[in-house]
């Protein structure tokens, strides 16, 4: 008995973690298709205080956003957090790719591609971690020019 449990754990593990994966890198995606589109007709102090940003990022990376984008003459944020540009145009997003998401400590990363100018990509990494039953962003660097904005 102990044996057939043995082995039933062992077939269910990798399918149940591949969800995960999977899951999160079609929220990531779900996340960047919205925020792309937004970030080009909202400034983005605006974005962060719309409901919709709750279900993808955590609370408490929107809420130091919030207290940044309310300072006067914010200039902690040299770029935006999420895309890492001061702008951005919608063409490019047709070239978004982001990966499956694989562990790391207690979160999950993934790696997210925008397209940019002159047909290049812009490659970020994105941190999640379980809040309120949901996997969400609490980390964003540029991965490509090795910039962190350390907001968590």
């Amino acid at each position: 008995m102990r044996y057939m449990l043995t082995l039933l754990l062992a077939i269910y593990i990798p399918f149940a973690s591949a969800n995960t994966e999977t899951d999160i890198q079609k929220s990531m995606t779900d996340f960047y298709s919205f925020y792309l589109h937004e970030y080009d007709k909202t400034p983005s102090g605006d974005i962060i205080k719309m409901d919709k940003m709750h279900q993808w990022v955590s609370k408490k990376l929107l809420a130091r956003m919030a207290a940044i984008y309310e300072m006067p003459e914010q200039e902690l944020l040299e770029a935006d957090y999420f895309i890492y540009a001061q702008d951005y145009d919608p063409a490019w997003i047709p070239r978004m790719k982001v990966s499956p998401a694989y562990r790391d400590g207690d979160s999950m990363k993934l790696d997210v591609w925008l397209g940019i100018q002159d047909n290049k990509l812009k490659h970020l990494q994105v941190w999640t971690r379980k809040e309120d039953g949901e996997w969400k962003i609490w980390r964003v660097i540029d991965a490509g020019n090795h910039i962190e904005q350390k907001l968590y």
